[in-house]
């Protein structure tokens, strides 16, 4: 019960209709979503139809960012509609380990809700070269940085991500 009360945030958020990716979203009730062992969680909003991620192969990406109270705080739209690019696997210099982990058993087409948590988002920063998917500005970068640094160690804090896989190579 106890995990259940930290988990009201994410809950929350997961009823919540993705913003502009995804208009029609269906009001979700939390019993498709899988919840990962490092504490990462998603959920399908729509099913694909394409291709499979898999580690090692290079995924593009529409993205909305939010926090897990549902404020909007970056997406690839906001930037032009550029795609997030990165190869699954390659902590290093691709996605924040979340999202690497998340986006695995998509397939290309589909669009899934990530829930993730502080110790698996923007560790390593959100700074231009660091993993991705970086908000642009100095507003959007702001707001992630005082989730990592103020909030990181608040029960149900997370940082959610809607992602579109667009292609595979």
């Amino acid at each position: 019960m106890e995990k259940l009360a930290l988990l009201a945030p994410a809950i929350t958020v997961f009823s919540q209709p993705a913003f502009a990716m995804y208009e029609n979203s269906p009001i979700l009730d939390g019993s498709k979503q899988v919840e990962l062992p490092s504490g990462v969680m998603y959920e399908d909003l729509r099913e694909g139809d394409g291709e499979q991620v898999v580690e090692g192969k290079r995924v593009n990406v529409q993205w909305v960012l939010k926090r897990s109270n549902g404020y909007f705080v970056d997406s690839s739209a906001k930037n032009d509609g550029v795609p997030f690019i990165f190869v699954v696997g390659d902590r290093n210099r691709g996605a924040i380990g979340g999202l690497d982990e998340g986006i695995r058993g998509m397939r290309v087409g589909g669009i899934r809700r990530i829930i993730i948590p502080p110790s698996l988002a923007y560790v390593q920063g959100v700074e231009d070269g660091k993993p991705g998917p970086v908000p642009a500005g100095f507003g959007p970068k702001q707001r992630i940085r005082r989730v990592m640094e103020l909030l990181k160690d608040i029960p149900g804090e997370y940082i959610v991500l809607d992602i579109k896989a667009t292609r595979l190579q």
